[in-house]
């Protein structure tokens, strides 16, 4: 009786690894969408990812996130709200305007919908905005799994690659393919003088 009562209070734990999307400017570097920051004045949403453990509330998970958000920006999460769900729907309800509303909206959108949300819904005061992925305002930085089809074009490329710069490498080992040609006759020239040597 005892280890059932105990079983039905009992939450299960897992460590998880999530990634949180925040606003910050392009300095330099190779992006083959620059278009896109040409449009956002330079800023984009980039990734950060952590792990930390989790029982089997979405609601620690929700709070979490908007956690490390406020840990990476003090200044505009500084706020109170109350998270509800329908399905995979996050409804996060604001009870004050708040500034730097876009980029709160494409920061917390971006992380709770890349981590397995469907959308986010925004209640403040009484104004309600449903996001997706659609509504980012920001290009965002893709995180690319191991099985996915653009991880396939990568790598077939590297193997075209590779097989463009086979020529250059043959040259290079030319010169250690003539040495050891040339290693050669010179062993094969004194192994010669060596038998010619003995039988005289």
């Amino acid at each position: 009786m005892l280890s059932l009562i105990v079983g039905l209070s009992a939450s299960a734990t897992h460590s998880l690894t999530y990634y949180i999307y925040y606003e910050t400017e392009y300095i330099q570097g190779p992006w083959s969408r620059i278009d896109l920051l040409e449009e956002s004045e330079y800023k984009y949403l980039d990734s950060q990812s952590f792990e930390d453990l989790f029982g089997s509330e979405n609601t620690d998970l929700v709070n979490k996130m908007l956690s490390r958000l406020k840990d990476k920006k003090p200044e505009i999460y500084d706020w109170p709200y109350q998270i509800t769900f329908q399905h995979d729907t996050v409804i996060l309800a604001l009870e004050e305007d708040i500034e730097s509303l876009e980029t709160i909206k494409n920061e917390i959108t971006a992380t709770l919908i890349f981590n397995n949300f469907k959308a986010v819904v925004f209640r403040i005061n009484d104004k309600q905005e449903t996001w997706t992925i659609k509504n980012l305002t920001l290009p965002y930085l893709d995180l690319v799994s191991g099985n996915q089809k653009a991880s396939k074009q990568i790598e077939k490329q590297i193997q075209s690659n590779k097989t463009t710069t086979k020529e250059p490498k043959n040259k290079e080992e030319n010169p250690l393919t003539t040495w050891l040609i040339i290693s050669c006759l010179i062993n094969v020239v004194v192994i010669i003088l060596w038998v010619l040597r003995s039988r005289f």
